[in-house]
Order: C-alpha cells, then structure tokens, then sequence
C-alpha cells in the first residue's frame, strides 16, 4: 500500500487501494495502521465511511455521501437532498485535498464510484470488504488481497495476547494453539483473552477442547462477530450451499480441482468455476502457485455442521464414500511405483487386474508429496463412517511413502485407525499387512517390543488366512526387529524362517516376488553381518543383490546396499572406497527425496571422509547433514554439530 501511494502520486492520480477478506482478518485494522504511518501525506485528515449498518443491511449510497461530506466539514444542515446534488459537492469539495477516506465492509461496486476523488491525486481511498467485487478494478483500485497471518506474526501475536503468563508454557502448546487460530487475528485476540492468567492446566483443558473441535473457538467468541459473518456470508451464498457442505467433507487440508469435482460430483469445468465463485467471495483460500484450495478452519467447521443438519448422514455417508475411494484409487498406482512389492486388498487387486504400466517413481513422488496429508486424513474419514476396507486399504497404499519419509507420528496414527477397521470389517489379510506395517513404525522409532507385538500378530494374521507373501513378510520384520535389539542369533534365525517360507510357497508366491523377497533377505542379513563386523560376509551379501534393486528401480534398497559396502570399506580400512559409497547413497536417497535418510548418509560420508584426512570434504557433508536434521527437527542435529565442531578444529590445527 504505501509502494502504491507513491507511485500513484508520481502518476499523478489518487491512490485506490481494495482491501478484501473474511471478517477478523484484520482489513479495518490494515487501513488505519497505514493512515498512522502516513499521516504527514494525509494532512492528519481522515474520513470513514460505513457502507453497512450494524445490523448487516447496506447504507444507501446518499448516506453514504453524505459521511463522505461530514468528513470534509459539511454540516448536516447543509447537506443536498439528493444523491447527485451530494455526489456534484463531494467532488467540489475534495478536489485537491491530501485525504485518506476508509470505506468499510462494502457490498458493491456501486457504493463506491461516485466517492472517488477524481479530482484528488494526493488523496487515497481504502475499501474493505469480504467478497472480491472484481467492478472495481475497472475504477483503477488496486487489489490487496487479505489472507491469514504468517505462523510467526500469529505465534507472535497470540503470545502477546496471553501476557506474561504465555512464556511458562510449553513450546509446542503455544505451537498448536496457533495453529488452531488459522492466521485470524480475530480469533487469536479472542483465544488470547481467554487464556490471560490461566494455569497451564486450564490452558491444557481449553486445548483439549480446542482439538475436539473447531467451534469450541466460536463458541469463545461472546460478541458473536465471527459467526455473524458466516451466517451473513454463507446467506448470501444460497446457490453455493449445496457446494460449500460437499467441499467441506474432503478430508484434507488443502485439494484441488479433480478432488473438487468429485466431491461436487461435477465435471472438471463447473468444478473450477464454483472454486473460483468461492475464492472471490474468500470462503476458499487459493494457493496460485500450486493451484490448490484450502478452507479458512471456521468457515469449514461451519460449513460442516450444516452438511449435518441439513444432509444428514444418509447423504453424508455416500459422498465421504465416493471422496475416500477416488483417493484411495489415486494413491494406489502412486504407491506401486514407490516399491515392487505385494499388497492385499479388493482395491489392490482392481488395479493389478488391469495390467497397468508402472508410473515414473519421481511422478509418485512428487504426487505424494501433495496428496499425502489428504491421503492419510481419509483414513479418519472413512473410519468414522464405517468405511472399513476403504480405512485399511488407504493406510496399505499410504504406508510405503510414510516409512521412506519418515512421518512416524501420522503412520501410527493412521495405522491404529486402518487396524480397527481391518478388524471391524473381518478381513484376516487386511489385518496382517496393516499391523505389520504399524509394527514398522514403532521400529522406526526404536520402540522394538510393541514392535515384535505386531509382527507376531501379523504372523498370527498370515497363517490364519494362507497367505505366504505375509508370513514370509513377518518373519522377516521379527528378524529385522532382533537385529535391532542386538539379538543377532535370532535375527539370522528368523531370516531363516522367512527364507524357508519363500521356499516351500511353490506357486503361491510368483517367481517375481519370490526373487524380490531372497535380494531382501540377502540385504537384512548383509545390515546384520555389519552389526557383527563381519565386513566380508557384508560385502559380499549387498554385493549379490544391489543390481536387482537397481534395475528393479527401488532406490531406497539400492541405496541401502550402498550404505553397507560402504560400512564394509571402512571397516576394512578404505574410507575412500566408503565416502564413495556413502556419496552414492547420498545422492539416491536425494533423488528420491527421503530426506532423513539422505540426512544419515550424509554423516556417513563426513566421517568416512575425515578418517580420510579430507577435512573441508568432512565439514561440507557434515554441514549439509546438519541442515536436513534442523529442517527436520531431528535430535540428530546435536551429534552431527559435535562432530563437524571436532573436524573443524582437526582441519585448523591441520
């Protein structure tokens, strides 16, 4: 706004500035601050105009005139009759003036036109209201879009609303309660209010409440501001009712048009122009650069409760359903491309029936990258719908991007769901693959004995319906599971066992997967000879297999073979051949974008390339390493940043 007002004053013309968002977003607020920061260019005089009455209706264009007129000291007596008469002064009266006039909360572009200083081009006028009115750029306003706040100016603000009582509380607890404020400043001063002076007992309580719902904050807002604008908005959006509640029910944060449109149960072409109708009226926030949708947190909480009082379940149920299994159809060929491996499922079992050609892996990738946070929030979705085998099926086609990524807390999460729903819906083999895939997590994240529950009960699950691709599975988990517990004899034995499975399966198991499952195997055994120091029998195992990994275009196993002929060499005193390795390993797992794991190879490399005596290569990875831990917030940070400080003062001294 204030590049604007330069540069229009430079041209010669008033500066005409659209202030447009949802209510509490702070567009009055903007325009005053921006008064205050200019007020040497103004003259010190300001003029506000009300284009609605408290009570929502619109002002009529001559009262609005007049307002216009008493700020440049019309007395009422004095004002004309009529609305020409009114419109002939104000343009009399404010040529050449240096004025900011604040029109609030407009409706149309027809309040406004005849209240531009055509003869003022050191005067500005700001008009603020909900809706994009797109007439008014045709009267040379500038648009300025309002949208929520940026996460730190949010936290910032919520911290001073609380006071000092907000500085003894946890970190993450402030965190979330900003996050539930959805960048509004409105709710977060009314959050803020709630919260001054409370233990943090009581806040912990208000946020409990908070994470059940999203009206619990509505329900603080006493003056009722918040839900008066989305009751007068969403009246004067009848057309789009219908529209708002189907969107509502898409369980992600954000989605986009092909998701739009089968929520709506449209075309792609009506679909995009609802989007579009719903951005201008700011119900929608459009990320242009992606091209993606989200809702403000309120306006979908509001417009879900409706999809209940008016839809009711019997419509709700089957819309959630064509939502979640296009979803879960999108996500399966994705995740196919992410691992050649066996999966169970109706689904599963569609899509391989059409012989379908693998999508590039960069593609799933990528597609994941978008989709996940969607893909997962339609686990809930369907379990609270009693979608059952759309539940543990969209975990089975979730599970191979959560584990390569890392995202351990939402895989637990949504694996508890997708277990219940296998249960629920009596599929043994569903069972199997989802707890087992849970016992994958609680791998990841060092907790082996909850581990060893689920893959014993996957195996229990896998004996129980015949399915060798599952016991052999699970065997192999267990002995992943004792290698990580350092029972190395157990783990031999259990691969062992998975071997024996694969051997005995006969037709069961195809010659694919049954090649796929000894290059696995050879791969545990090979990680678990390192653990003994056995750097030849490592070697050598990794060896055998790496080429079938990487024609198999499974990066992560491709890269993790790597990982352990690189441990080989420098176990056997050649950490060139190893920091070549690790490079190597680098670089896939990159490719691939698994960040954590590119962030361990990376502190591989750094230490194999120290014990080389190349110190500044060392410090390079090392830094590098750090940089992805930091981005994750991974406690790793610490110990890499020990280590690069030690090479650092090694590569001085040197």
């Amino acid at each position: 706004m204030s590049r604007l007002l330069v540069e229009r004053r430079a041209e010669g013309r008033p500066c005409l500035v659209y202030l447009h968002g949802p209510d509490g977003i702070g567009r009055t607020s903007l325009a005053s601050e921006f008064f205050y920061e200019h007020r040497s260019a103004f003259d010190d005089a300001y003029i506000e105009v009300a284009a609605r009455q408290p009570d929502g209706k619109l002002v009529q264009q001559g009262e609005m005139l007049g307002q216009a007129l008493r700020g440049l000291g019309v007395a009422d007596a004095d004002l004309a009759n009529s609305d020409a008469a009114r419109a002939e002064a104000f343009q009399r009266l404010s040529a050449g003036k240096r004025f900011l006039m604040l029109i609030t909360d407009v409706a149309s572009a027809e309040q406004v036109t005849r209240l531009i200083p055509n003869s003022s081009p050191e005067a500005a006028v700001v008009v603020t209201a909900r809706a994009m009115l797109r007439e008014l750029f045709q009267h040379d306003f500038a648009d300025v879009p309002l949208s929520k706040l940026p996460r730190a100016e949010s936290r910032e603000l919520l911290v001073a609303c609380m006071g000092p009582g907000a500085a003894e509380l946890p970190t993450e607890v402030i965190d979330e309660l900003t996050e539930i404020c959805d960048g509004f400043p409105l709710l977060i001063r009314i959050l803020g209010a709630q919260l001054v002076r409370r233990p943090q007992r009581a806040v912990e309580r208000y946020l409990r409440e908070l994470r059940a719902s999203d009206e619990a904050l509505l329900a603080m807002d006493h003056s009722q501001r918040v839900a008066r604008f989305l009751n007068a908005t969403f009246s004067l959006v009848r057309d789009l009712h219908l529209a708002l509640r189907r969107l509502a029910l898409l369980p992600g944060p954000r989605f986009g048009i092909d998701a739009a449109a089968v929520a709506l149960d449209v075309g792609r072409e009506k679909a995009e122009r609802v989007l579009d109708e719903l951005s201008d009226l700011n119900l929608l926030v459009h990320d242009g650069e992606q091209d993606r949708y989200s809702f403000y947190r309120v306006v979908r909480a509001h417009a879900l409760r409706l999809a209940q009082e008016v839809d009711g379940p019997e419509v709700v149920k089957p819309a959630v359903e064509r939502i979640t299994t296009w979803y879960l159809r999108e996500a399966i060929p994705r995740d196919a491309a992410l691992a050649n491996r066996w999966r169970v499922g109706p689904e599963f079992d569609r899509y391989v029936a059409t012989n379908p050609a693998l999508l590039p892996r960069r593609d799933a990738t990528a597609w994941f990258e978008i989709e996940w946070t969607s893909v997962v929030a339609c686990v809930r979705a369907a379990h609270e719908q009693n979608l059952h085998d759309i539940a543990w099926q969209l975990c089975v086609a979730a599970f191979k991007y959560l584990h390569l990524h890392g995202h351990v807390d939402v895989w637990l999460d949504s694996h508890e769901l997708g277990a219940r729903s296998a249960k629920a819906s009596g599929n043994v083999a569903g069972l199997m693959q989802v707890t087992s895939q849970r016992g994958a997590a609680h791998l990841a994240v060092g907790n082996t004995a909850l581990a060893r529950q689920d893959f014993e009960a996957s195996l229990d699950a896998a004996i129980e319906a015949g399915h060798r691709h599952g016991e052999q599975s699970a065997w192999e988990w267990l002995g992943k599971t004792a290698a990580a517990e350092r029972d190395l004899e157990t783990a031999f034995r259990c691969f062992d066992e998975s071997e024996a499975v694969v051997e005995r399966s006969g037709q069961a198991i195809p010659e694919r997967q049954r090649i796929r499952m000894r290059a696995l195997l050879s791969l545990q055994r090979a990680r678990t000879w390192v653990k003994l120091h056995d750097w030849a029998s490592a070697a050598s195992a990794a060896a055998a297999v790496i080429e079938h990994f990487e024609s198999a275009r499974e990066t992560d196993n491709h890269a993790k073979c790597l990982l352990v002929l690189g441990d080989a060499a420098l176990g056997t005193g050649n950490p060139a051949e190893a920091a070549r390795h690790y490079n190597q390993a680098a670089r896939l797992f990159s490719h691939d974008h698994t960040v954590r794991a590119e962030a361990g190879a990376l502190h591989q490399l750094g230490a194999a390339l120290r014990a080389g005596g190349d110190f500044q290569g060392a410090a390079d990875a090392l830094r590098s390493a750090k940089e992805l831990y930091i981005m994750l917030g991974d406690a790793e940070t610490d110990v890499v940043d020990v280590l690069l400080r030690s090479v650092e003062e090694e590569r001085v001294d040197g």
